[in-house]
């Protein structure tokens, strides 16, 4: 598709990619944001579309898919955040020590992992990335990713059941 007929348009899959973000439950600036991640990833292929009537749908689909992947982020923890003091119920001080020395331990633990494996956990549990978008980040195999991932977790495991298994 050459670059005027993109340009004319453009906005009907801006308003196309917007309206399928509101109705999966995205505010006004979530689904403008939204919006415009499709259409730059619609410029980025546009020599390589060709029937328009379809792009509609193409874009309504791609604000689907990256509504819902912003939904997923929103609502996980990550394993770096530092929020877990308002959990606590309790105001026992050896309950805080114990909770505070778990913490402190298990942030020890992740400081240990093999550079590329604590760099894949992070991208996956914190910053929520798709095995594919750590590979293309990396420069690595998608299989990769899953293999180290899959290590860095089997580590975790092994350090935490040996801490309770005295």
């Amino acid at each position: 598709m050459e670059q005027r007929a993109f340009e004319q348009i453009a906005l009907k899959l801006r308003l196309k990619a917007c309206q399928a973000s509101r109705l999966l439950g995205a505010d006004n600036m979530e689904a403008e944001d939204v919006a415009q991640e499709v259409m730059l990833r619609l410029w980025q292929m546009h020599k390589e579309l060709k029937e328009e009537s379809r792009l509609g749908n193409l874009a309504s689909l791609m604000a689907r898919n990256l509504t819902i992947d912003h939904l997923r982020k929103v609502k996980t923890i990550s394993i770096e955040e530092d929020d877990s003091r308002h959990l606590q119920t309790t105001i026992n001080p050896a309950t805080t020590l114990e909770e505070t020395e778990d913490e402190q331990w298990l942030r020890q633990k992740l400081k240990q992992l093999p550079t590329t494996q604590h760099t894949i956990l992070y991208m996956r549990q914190v910053e929520r990335l798709s095995a594919k978008e750590i590979s293309e980040r990396l420069g690595i195999a998608e299989t990769s990713v899953s293999t180290l991932l899959a290590r860095a977790r089997r580590s975790m495991l092994e350090e935490i059941k040996r801490r309770y298994n005295r």
